[in-house]
């Protein structure tokens, strides 16, 4: 009953109450009026900005892999099946899909692959919180309201308190194997054997964060990810006249995405909703029914651009997963 409690009505419970204060007040003739005032240009703009910045992931995800990484188009198969089950299940629990799929084409194990979407979301989280730190240095948090600054920048010093964590972790991974190593040959029991090797495999799949030529194309993959995303906001300010700044689009970005990690129902809906709102009124967008329609534009094209493959990804997924594995298979080198 706990289980049922924590994994499915505690998601929908906030999903439901986030909603309820997103759309609270709202005049929805105003809503539909900014909605249908969108230009096609710069919505068409967003869409393309969108797809170009899933297929820029997928060109990165194999530099995160220690070794026997996914070619690209497996990879971008892996990846939008992930995010479009992220999009259907609560708890971002698309991501174990995702390790799952991975880790059944390149034949390595669940553990490693998970390390390889760790660092993913570290590298994103990472790039978001220096972009939010960066524009809060230079412009100030100008209109932002102070309490979403401070709530946004906490998130942005956690992100970093991994990074550096991460970072430690690895350079003692010598010590930590040897460590490990040495419990597993004095216990005899089979849970904490599996679970002290399961901890190895995850540490070593965090491994090329700490190569320095590795980590310098990773940090190049993933700015170059976050500039099109930011691109692809500031196209849905334009669609629907918002006269936002370069900070503001910025915090536009912030916001959706760190709301993005607070647990709620399936596609973030409604928490990402009321925290965009929120801060896009913060920082000047003129009302309350002009950035909710903002917040959903650019929350429904996201879904879409990941739905639709990830759908037809799903309802083939058997000879996906085939074509994948012969994909990974042509390209290993041969003894």
């Amino acid at each position: 009953m706990k289980r049922l409690v924590l994994k499915i009505l505690l998601p929908w419970f906030v999903t439901v109450v986030a909603l309820y204060f997103a759309f609270r007040g709202v005049d929805w003739g105003l809503l539909w009026d900014n909605a249908t005032k969108a230009q096609p240009l710069y919505v068409l703009a967003t869409i393309l900005l969108t797809v170009i910045s899933y297929i820029l992931r997928a060109a990165r995800w194999p530099l995160l892999f220690p070794d026997t990484p996914l070619p690209l188009g497996s990879s971008y198969r892996v990846l939008v099946l992930g995010f479009f089950m992220n999009n259907i299940l609560p708890a971002r629990a698309g991501e174990l899909v995702r390790a799952h799929l991975g880790a059944k084409v390149v034949g390595k194990p669940r553990t490693l692959v998970l390390a390889t979407i760790a660092s993913e979301r570290l590298a994103d989280g990472l790039t978001i919180s220096l972009m939010f730190a960066g524009i809060i240095m230079v412009f100030g948090q100008g209109h932002l309201d102070p309490e979403y600054a401070t709530n946004l920048m906490y998130v942005a010093y956690l992100f970093i308190a991994v990074a550096l964590g991460v970072v430690a972790v690895l350079s003692m991974r010598t010590k930590i194997f040897s460590i490990t190593d040495r419990y597993t040959e004095k216990l005899d029991n089979r849970a904490s054997t599996y679970t002290l090797s399961r901890l190895k495999i995850f540490i070593h799949g965090l491994s090329p964060l700490c190569v320095p030529s590795r980590a310098f194309k990773i940090t190049l993959w993933s700015l170059t990810i976050w500039l099109v995303e930011l691109a692809a906001f500031a196209c849905v300010a334009t669609a629907l006249q918002a006269s936002l700044s370069l900070s503001g689009t910025v915090m536009f970005l912030v916001a959706v995405n760190f709301s993005s990690l607070i647990p709620a129902a399936p596609g973030g809906f409604g928490v990402i909703e009321l925290v965009a709102k929120s801060v896009l009124m913060s920082v000047g967008v003129a009302s309350s029914e002009q950035a909710l329609c903002m917040v959903l534009m650019q929350h429904v094209i996201q879904y879409a651009v990941i739905g639709i493959p990830g759908a037809f990804l799903l309802s083939t997924l058997r000879s996906q997963l085939n074509d994948m594995t012969e994909d990974f298979q042509a390209t290993e080198p041969v003894a």
